[in-house]
């Protein structure tokens, strides 16, 4: 059985992009229209939302760094204090 699928779509093309093709945004069932600055601010406020995901908490990091410069520093005193 084939079953038929009616879907409001916005399809966004950039051919120029390195990295993607198109992207495909399915609208909801009840909303008829969208403003273009409305879908701009969207797909614009989707796509920072997932690029902050991907960013690494960097806190780990500095932790360690503070750790390790530590380390040596009293490894310096001890070294030198003879």
């Amino acid at each position: 059985m084939i079953k038929g699928v009616n879907k409001k779509v916005i399809e966004i093309n950039r051919p120029d992009s390195a990295y993607f093709e198109r992207a495909v945004l399915y609208l909801k069932p009840d909303v008829n229209e969208v403003p273009l600055h409305i879908a701009q601010m969207e797909t614009l406020d989707y796509f920072n939302t997932s690029e902050k995901k991907k960013k690494i908490d960097k806190s780990w990091l500095l932790f360690l760094m503070g750790a390790v410069s530590a380390s040596v520093i009293c490894w310096l005193i001890f070294y030198f204090w003879k």
